[in-house]
């Protein structure tokens, strides 16, 4: 096989199928679903950023996670031009490069995509503004963390740059990446005794909304999404402290999808000035997350019946080699998801595996 050839088949893959999912794994979890358009799952966390290579050597140095290697030109390269991928974002004309950046043995592991060659903005990220997403990193020690952070020159989030603690027993401080993403370093009260890795032993996100009802709406009555806890926090003083935010008041739900999905925590702020983040998925600022279906077809039927704006050019799923069906879906905050599902020949590897 050419390098070139690997190189194709490797590119989707990685983009469609993060989290060690394969077209039989969604095989055998769709067979033991009801019904169609259906959610079995999210997977990959996507950040959009201006120079990929700059922000995995961040997550590198502030987190030591792993990235992959430089090649000798001293910056990786553009992958080939995919039509029906690009399609599924309405990036016509692109190119693009993206690759992860992870802490083994764990389940932190964020993905990394730059877009360019088609028109884009470059977005300032607040916490309250809705449709910014927040990582939230789970650590053993929030100080150390941040030490290491500071070395790789993040910027310090939290008024007086240290460490807050929280109503129930916690520790968080924010920081910001060198896309000036947030990313809370939380220390809580208590760690699983089953956590594993090191000073970060896992990953969750937090997404700004605009209307708690209308977001709750949509995740728990269209994909499905359990809700693990909704609390009115009001004005707590130690978010407060934590985000700078001193007349802010706070609602905040956690949802989670089926399986081993990542816990989302939706956080709606008032009494605060609040821009919604009118974002295209090329923007410097957008993020997106992966959702496996059962169906494509009728869960993106269900989404835009729910009002949901379907980004893919044609307005639904596109198919994308290897036999895939995909949809770009703007949630109600401007935040991605990307809802894909294996299909039968659909879509054909872009070349063939026996060169």
């Amino acid at each position: 096989m050419h390098l070139l050839d690997f190189r194709r088949r490797e590119v989707v893959c990685g983009l469609l199928v993060l989290a060690g999912w394969s077209t039989n794994s969604f095989a055998q979890s769709a067979s033991a679903q009801i019904g169609k358009g259906t959610v079995l799952g999210t997977g990959a966390v996507t950040s959009f950023v201006e120079n990929m290579d700059r922000t995995l050597a961040f997550y590198h140095d502030a987190f030591g996670m792993d990235v992959p290697a430089l090649p000798e030109s001293g910056a990786r390269p553009y992958n080939p031009s995919n039509a029906q991928l690009f399609a599924m974002f309405d990036i016509s004309g692109a190119k693009e490069r993206h690759q992860s950046a992870r802490l083994p043995d764990t389940d932190v592991r964020l993905e990394v995509m730059e877009v360019q060659n088609v028109p884009h903005s470059t977005i300032p990220l607040r916490v309250q503004d809705p449709g910014s997403l927040m990582l939230v990193f789970v650590v053993r020690d929030a100080a150390r963390v941040l030490d290491r952070a500071r070395h790789a020159h993040a910027e310090v989030g939290t008024p007086g740059g240290k460490v807050v603690k929280l109503s129930d027993g916690s520790q968080s401080v924010l920081i910001k990446d060198v896309d000036g993403r947030f990313i809370e370093l939380r220390q809580p009260a208590t760690l699983p005794a089953d956590a594993k890795g090191g000073d970060i032993v896992a990953m969750r996100l937090s997404i700004a909304i605009d209307d708690m009802t209308k977001t709750l709406a949509v995740y728990r009555d269209v994909l499905g999404f359990a809700v693990e806890s909704d609390q009115n926090l009001r004005g707590d003083p130690q978010l407060r402290a934590l985000t700078g935010l001193r007349k802010a008041e706070f609602r905040r739900s956690v949802v989670r999808g089926p399986g081993l999905s990542l816990p989302i925590e939706f956080v709606e702020y008032r009494g605060v000035d609040r821009k919604p983040l009118a974002m295209k998925i090329q923007d410097r600022g957008a993020a997106r997350m992966q959702v496996r279906a059962d169906d494509v077809e009728a869960l993106v039927a269900k989404m835009r019946d729910a009002g949901l704006h379907v980004v893919s050019k044609g307005g639904g799923p596109v198919p994308i080699p290897p036999n895939f069906m995909g949809a770009l879906v703007g949630d109600p905050n401007d935040f991605f998801l990307t809802v894909i599902a294996p299909c039968d020949g659909c879509a054909p590897r872009l070349v063939s595996e026996s060169h």
